[in-house]
């Protein structure tokens, strides 16, 4: 997939594809479980517990986690947006490479791990079983062709609805301070305003979009990073 023009089109029919009934719903909830296991990890990180996470049919999510401190807290709940940005640009570059097994295990290992010991509904559990079972399918009967396909439009919709739900929450945040979603929390617990944490999810939203977009189009990250930033 080195033709420009090609890599276009595929990536229009996936954005096209998140508006389908159903099955746009199905694949936008790969982007809110990283996003749900982004606040997790900083919430353990940060020396607090994770109690559950459920996975909603609106492509909605929640992680409930206990903190020690105030900073933990704030770490915490800024961690969701940042972590699906990065892991969607760090997926894009694995599809690039070609590494599909390796996307494929690092998936099932995020969704094992979520399903025995963090989420805990109905919902959650129906739809992480149904992946791994996709998965495992495809990847045993060597149907390689929709193994390839098929994580490729979860590493393109991971890429879009990471910026996408970013720049829903800003533009809540503008209308609504108190519907803001993590905006909003990270409002009240720090009293600085919605609209200050809708920018910077946005902003960094917006940052890694290109960066994966750019990457997915053929552009060399690493021999950038090599002679403009190491040099």
């Amino acid at each position: 997939m080195n033709n420009i023009f090609e890599l276009i089109i595929i990536f229009i029919l996936v954005a096209f594809l998140s508006y389908i009934p159903i099955i746009g719903p199905y694949f936008k909830l790969f982007n809110t479980m990283i996003h749900e296991t982004g606040h997790a990890l900083a919430a353990i990180l940060s020396g607090g517990r994770v109690r559950s996470i459920s996975l909603f049919q609106n492509t909605g999510g929640l992680a409930i986690t206990s903190h020690r401190g105030f900073i933990g807290r704030v770490f915490t709940l800024l961690a969701g947006y940042p972590t699906a940005s990065v892991f969607s640009v760090a997926y894009i570059f694995a599809l690039t490479e070609g590494w599909y097994t390796y996307i494929a295990m690092t998936l099932a290992v995020i969704l094992v791990y979520n399903v025995i010991f963090w989420v805990r509904n109905i919902i959650g559990w129906v739809w992480i079983v149904s992946v791994l079972a996709g998965l495992y399918f495809l990847y045993t009967n060597q149907y390689w062709t929709s193994f390839e396909l098929g994580l490729t439009i979860i590493g393109l919709m991971l890429l879009m609805q990471a910026f996408l739900s970013a720049w829903v929450v800003f533009i809540i945040s503008l209308k609504d301070k108190h519907e803001a979603g993590d905006a909003s929390i990270l409002a009240n617990t720090t009293k600085l305003p919605a609209i200050l944490w809708g920018s910077f999810f946005v902003l960094q939203g917006a940052g890694f979009f290109i960066l994966g977009a750019s990457v997915w189009l053929g552009f060399d990250i690493i021999t950038f990073v090599q002679v403009n930033v190491l040099h």
